[in-house]
């Protein structure tokens, strides 16, 4: 898809991950030919980034599964500095 004046807009994948009743999305977005970006979003909205930039979908994909399994859904939960987020901590 290209717009007047632009250059391709951004492909974005997602792929949902449930695992212990924890469910995480990964957001993987083509930047350019070859970079692409990869975030894993909690339940809530809180993002982890990933600083590096990958050659491939696939392989941006690949790495998210890799580091869910090896550190635990369980890490990607943390909400410091996020807790105004959750439900039970909102005014009404």
């Amino acid at each position: 898809m290209k717009s007047e004046g632009t250059e391709k807009i951004a492909f974005e994948h997602r792929q949902t991950f449930i695992e212990e009743g924890v469910r995480l999305e990964i957001v993987v977005t083509e930047l350019r030919k070859d970079e692409w970006s990869l975030s894993v979003v909690n339940e809530i909205g809180v993002a982890s980034n990933w600083n590096e930039f990958f050659e491939s979908k696939d392989r941006a994909v690949e790495t998210a599964l890799d580091a869910i399994r090896e550190e635990g859904v369980k890490q990607f939960l943390d909400i410091e500095g996020f807790e105004y987020l959750q439900d039970d901590h909102h005014d009404v």
